[in-house]
């Protein structure tokens, strides 16, 4: 019994793990002029929420962020607003814990 109670002690105290940052996602030419549209497949932990920022400061704050959510088995798809260039951060959240980010330049 104390055996047991230590070990879930130990458990408790324990880190957690880090998220892994996303994996790289397919790009391809959005819907609308100046829009890209990134999708992933499995390739971010299930329903994370998935951040984008585009570093790009000549566009409007209001259009450097976008976000979704990833379904059951990680896969996520968003259309963002760039231009060829671009540099965006791609991070997943889950709870309170942010990954590293995906950094891709938008060809």
């Amino acid at each position: 019994m104390l055996a047991l109670a230590v070990a879930l002690g130990v458990a408790c105290t324990s880190p957690t793990l880090p998220l892994p940052p996303p994996a790289q996602p397919t790009i391809s030419v959005g819907s609308e002029p100046s829009t890209f549209r990134l999708k992933s497949d499995r390739g971010a932990i299930p329903n994370a929420l998935i951040v984008v920022v585009n570093r790009n400061e000549s566009l409007p704050r209001t259009q450097r962020v976008a976000g979704t959510l990833a379904d059951e088995q990680g896969s996520w798809e968003l259309e963002i607003v760039a231009n060829v260039g671009d540099v965006v951060d791609i991070s997943q959240e889950d709870g309170t814990t942010r990954s590293p980010a995906t950094t891709v330049t938008l060809k």
